[in-house]
């Protein structure tokens, strides 16, 4: 089924279960409520927020009238909005920073929109809650609100009515709740109707489709999966939405479960590079879909704690193979879902779509983690996606992550298909400007040659191993251990040479033998400790020669799978030079930060 079928399938779900609101309702943050008498004038204005966890006040997400999109313009919502629109009264500042009433002609043109549309919807209403809100209209001016001495930390929420002692079950009730105010809502003018191509039936058609917020780098307001608002969209006399009829209900339902899975907190959503991702399992109840969908948040971002982590391994082990001793709520056959957005003007774009089963999904992840192995190993726990590509960018920030790089790692991880080219590229290429050659890297280069390429990449130093480009990382290490041992230089050969060593071996590598006697031959003269690093870099370098046949026919250039075999390589060698991994990680430190220290003092 596609990805709007699907949501809208997640909706029904939902709304069983009593977490997604009625058709027309959208969950939205509100600040404070308006308490009316049976005339409509105004008792109190209250503070709905509470403290959140730094302490500052937050609104709470309430179900209320479906929003209109205000991208320009001026529409007022129905029962509810913020101040400039219900109030005619918004936020400034005096001289102390503090929020004073101001009145403008924007908020009493938005007040105005907001009475006008109001006495429209509520006019010859029965309702006494209703009535109450069109006495409302009628009676208040902006200027009480001052005169009212409400408090002015109000301005700028959005709002909600309530008629006094309005209660259901010992509840205060809100005018918008209120049965009648349903109907009423219900009860507009319907669009022509269509085939609908999400549910296939003869319904009203949409439009304009809901705005989905959550994505990371879209507008804060929302951005829209489906969309048509240009003349070259329009196709046979066909505007907007009925360039790809979609139901009132259904784009109602697909906006609003999206919304929900995307919601902060909501524990089904991640971000990778530029994608955002959104997770959920089709279980008809909510506590198993609940626990099914932790799995999958816990495997595409693992836990810090070693023994979580170990039984979240083990967990996914189970289900993978479809073992009696996972529990019941992770069957392995559990239809799941994964969807990956990313911002495209002021629209949304599909990076991935991945239907499939919990069994399916444990698998490919499991499998990701096995491309990373080596020894030692890169992490103590196992990685989530989003963190390798910090090592693809420039000072490891996001914002310098390759764009749509988050989003084909991801697909790659969950389908099981080849990794994305971009990855082994802009790995080698960061290496080679900050000669960074760390554990994470040396991972992600062998896992895109283990499953790219199908070679058996080992994951620690292979002796025997004759590949050329693997032997002539090796013979660098060597040089490199070599020069280390001997002396410190401000400008070391991984800074000078390593690049064209990677990529041009038969151009580089003479030079570097002629320094290499040098550096051998004072260890050897040492009478020190370093005499024996001089013994072991020249032993490592006769085993490496032999195996490159006496490395008289150098290659002239290597390709980039062949640049990644030389940094493993490279890796491999350098560490088994050291004893521990750390005297190794601490030795390339080392030489990065007298580099850095002695460049900055020229």
């Amino acid at each position: 089924m596609t990805v709007l079928q699907e949501l809208a399938r997640l909706y029904e779900r939902l709304r069983k279960q009593g977490n997604a609101p009625p058709p027309g309702y959208s969950r939205e943050k509100i600040g404070g409520e308006v308490v009316l008498d049976a005339e409509g004038n105004v008792l109190a204005i209250n503070d709905l927020r509470s403290a959140g966890e730094k302490g500052r006040l937050q609104p709470r997400e309430e179900a209320v009238p479906a929003a209109f999109k205000r991208t320009s313009g001026i529409k007022a919502n129905r029962l509810w909005d913020k101040t400039s629109y219900a109030l005619g009264v918004t936020a400034a500042e005096d001289d102390d920073k503090n929020p004073v009433p101001d009145i403008n002609d924007k908020t009493r043109k938005e007040h105005r929109a907001f009475v006008e549309s109001h006495e429209a919807l509520l006019a010859g209403t029965n309702d006494a809650g209703l009535g109450a809100l069109l006495g409302f209209m009628r009676a208040w001016r902006p200027e009480m609100f001052a005169e009212r001495g409400f408090d002015p930390e109000l301005l700028g929420v959005n709002l909600v009515f309530r008629l006094e002692g309005d209660e259901v079950d010992g509840k205060r009730r809100f005018i918008h709740q209120r049965p009648a105010a349903e109907t009423l809502l219900q009860g507009g003018a319907e669009a022509p109707p269509a085939r609908c191509l999400v549910s296939g039936e003869e319904a009203p058609v949409a439009r304009l489709h809901p705005a989905i917020k959550g994505v990371a780098g879209a507008q804060s307001s929302g951005a829209s999966l489906v969309s048509f608002n240009l003349d070259a969209f329009t196709s046979y006399g066909k505007a907007q939405g009925e360039n790809a009829p979609v139901s009132e209900k259904a784009a109602f339902a697909y906006g609003t479960a999206l919304n929900a899975l995307l919601a902060k907190g909501s524990g089904r959503n991640l971000r990778i590079g530029d994608t955002t991702v959104a997770f959920w399992a089709d279980v008809p109840e909510r506590g198993q879909a609940s626990d099914a969908e932790w799995l999958m948040g816990q495997a595409l971002d693992p836990p810090d704690e070693d023994a979580e982590a170990g039984k979240l391994a083990t967990l996914l082990k189970d289900v993978a193979k479809g073992r009696a001793s996972a529990p019941p709520e992770f069957a392995p056959d559990t239809r799941v879902f994964i969807l990956g957005l990313a911002p495209n003007a002021a629209r949304l774009a599909i990076r991935f779509w991945r239907p499939g089963t919990l069994g399916d999904f444990a698998r490919n992840v499991l499998r990701f983690w096995e491309d990373l192995a080596q020894e030692p190993p890169a992490w103590k726990r196992p990685p989530a996606a989003w963190s390798l590509l910090y090592e693809t960018a420039a000072q490891r920030k996001a914002e310098n992550i390759p764009p749509r790089l988050g989003g084909d790692l991801m697909q790659a991880v969950l389908t099981g298909t080849p990794y994305p080219r971009t990855l082994l590229a802009a790995t080698i290429a960061r290496i080679r400007a900050d000669h960074d050659i760390n554990a994470r890297r040396i991972a992600l280069i062998a896992a895109v040659l283990r499953r790219n390429f199908k070679e058996k990449v080992p994951m620690s130093l292979d002796r025997n191993n004759a590949d050329p480009a693997y032997c002539l990382g090796r013979l660098f290490a060597a040089y490199a251990y070599a020069e280390h041992s001997y002396t410190k230089r401000s400008a070391t050969l991984r800074d000078k040479y390593m690049a064209g060593a990677s990529a041009s071996p038969a151009g580089i590598f003479p030079l570097l033998m002629r320094g290499y006697e040098n550096n051998r031959s004072a260890l050897l003269k040492s009478g020190d400790k370093r005499r024996n690093f001089g013994v072991k870099a020249d032993k490592a370098v006769s085993e490496i020669i032999e195996l490159l046949d006496g490395a008289a026919n150098l290659p002239r250039s290597l390709n980039l799978e062949a640049q990644g075999r030389f940094f493993v390589g490279f890796y491999h060698q350098w560490n088994a030079f050291f004893e521990k991994p750390d005297e190794a990680a601490e030795a390339a430190a080392e030489n990065n930060d007298l580099t850095e220290s002695e460049g900055a003092s020229q």
